[in-house]
């Protein structure tokens, strides 16, 4: 059976933050300011949910980190 396979490469001044975030959920790697992952699942179904999951807790993450600088986003 087949993989699907989405490859992720997340730019940002906070990639060390959103890193640690996310360190019991995923491996991942660090370039510069790049955050970068990867996700793969048999079923497309699947790669979406995870796809998601993963977006929601970099985006609460991202919430949490401006919110401690004092930014309101």
């Amino acid at each position: 059976m087949p993989s699907w396979s989405v490859q992720v490469s997340l730019e940002s001044t906070d990639s060390i933050a959103l890193q640690a975030s996310l360190s019991t959920e995923i491996n991942s790697n660090l370039e510069e300011e790049k955050l970068i992952f990867s996700i793969t699942e048999k079923n497309p179904a699947d790669l979406r949910a995870m796809w998601n999951t993963r977006m929601r807790g970099i985006e609460a993450s991202e919430s949490v980190i401006n919110l401690l600088k004092g930014h309101n986003s």
